[in-house]
């Protein structure tokens, strides 16, 4: 059995007779600990990537993946973020989050029988002095474990501020099964280490971890419905608000669905992270999923609307609706249709998509009139990267798009 926990102290005094044993100071000590967790370049580098997020600056690029290919049994595989310059091309530092693993050491109430860290989400919190990192430690399938442990870890990219420090909160499993009920996302308090947990109240099977609205804000301690409906996409880890349009992909549903559902026949998905502006609560993942009818929703659109099997919103933008448009109908009830990927520029004036198996071109549309303004067949420069994240990624100026397999697209 391999059981892996996280390392969250308890060293200090064993560091400090060890000083004095060998006339080493303790400062010296802690930070060669810390060097052997947070290696500098050259390292393996994330192979399987999972999420990616540029700082508020634009000035460094976060990674975070397994080092390993993503076809492997996740057992083989252990977890690395990726400090890079903005460009994706310098690495600066390396961090192996499975290094900071231990199994004599723990803060939980009981031992976990996992196999592999799940990765979550990676942000910036403060602007750049720390990051974070959302993950789980399932259990081992046939375990009999009917909890998985949710956890977050802050740390400071530079290993300047002290060792990392992590958050633990376990959640109760889908019945006669090993894997968390759906539609669940927790608010981390990172001030008190409380931790609050958001149940979807949703009849549906994709249970959204929010009320279904256009646009959301911080209020206290939470997110909540904001009833404005700017054009600005927003930054959610780190703005008071931001709209529903995060970094996302888009499916077509099947006949079936689209009976009971008008001419809307397109299925937007979104999972992502935010963080208050004061960068002192967390909310991952936000898990949201809703068919968007062809139709633009002008200043002040009305709230979803739940008259069919599923909730259904209109479309933001030109752009929007004619993406929405070149998609077909699923024709075939339970054939695969191709995913488009998509991404609307921060200030809400611009949107990227991106087809695995159409023409495999990044076409960047103006969102006013939704004229094509670009189509690239392939990246100015190699990627520095392998593997495919889960949604293209904007730099906060817009300048950059990053693309599925890692490559940074000046835009």
């Amino acid at each position: 059995m391999r059981q892996k926990v996280w390392r969250v102290g308890g060293i200090t005094l064993t560091l400090a007779l060890v000083a004095v044993l060998f006339g080493q100071s303790l400062a010296s000590l802690a930070g060669n600990a810390w060097n052997r967790a947070f290696p500098p370049p050259p390292g393996p580098i994330a192979t399987c990537l999972h999420d990616a997020q540029w700082s508020p600056s634009g000035n460094r690029l976060a990674v975070l993946g397994y080092t390993g290919n993503c076809g492997e049994t996740m057992e083989h595989l252990s977890g690395v973020l990726d400090i890079y310059d903005g460009t994706g091309q310098r690495r600066i530092r390396q961090i192996a989050l499975d290094t900071l693993l231990v199994s004599a050491e723990t803060r939980l109430a009981q031992t976990v029988d996992t196999d592999h860290i799940a990765l979550g989400q990676v942000l910036w919190l403060n602007g750049e002095k720390q990051l974070a990192i959302t993950f789980s430690l399932p259990p081992r399938a046939g375990s009999g474990q009917t909890t998985t442990e949710f956890g977050i870890i802050t740390l400071d990219p530079s290993g300047a501020n002290g060792g990392p420090r992590v958050q633990f909160e376990e959640i109760l499993n889908r019945y006669g099964t090993y894997y968390p009920i759906p539609g669940i996302s927790l608010i981390w308090d990172l001030a008190t280490g409380h931790t609050q947990m958001i149940a979807s109240a949703t009849q549906y099977f994709y249970e959204n971890a929010l009320p279904l609205a256009y646009q959301y804000k911080w209020s206290g301690q939470g997110i909540v419905a904001d009833s404005r409906n700017q054009m600005s996409i927003g930054n959610a880890q780190s703005g008071a608000s931001f709209a529903l349009w995060q970094a996302g992909w888009l499916t077509s549903i099947s006949p079936t669905d689209a009976a009971t559902n008008g001419d809307a026949h397109v299925f937007f998905q979104t999972n992502f992270a935010a963080v208050s502006p004061d960068g002192r609560f967390v909310m991952a993942p936000i898990a949201m999923q809703t068919l968007v009818a062809p139709h633009l929703s002008g200043p002040t659109p009305p709230q979803p609307d739940n008259h069919g099997e599923l909730p259904i919103v209109l479309t933001r933008d030109q752009a929007f609706l004619k993406i929405l448009q070149s998609i077909p109908t699923n024709t075939a009830a339970g054939a695969a249709m191709p995913i488009t990927y998509i991404a609307w520029r921060p200030d809400g004036k611009q949107v990227a998509t991106f087809n695995l198996k159409d023409d495999q071109k990044v076409n960047i549309y103006d969102c006013a009139t939704g004229r094509l303004l670009k189509s690239v067949s392939e990246p100015p420069q190699p990627s520095t990267f392998s593997g495919i994240l889960g949604a293209l990624r904007w730099s906060p100026d817009g300048e950059r798009l990053m693309l599925l397999d890692g490559a940074v697209l000046t835009v």
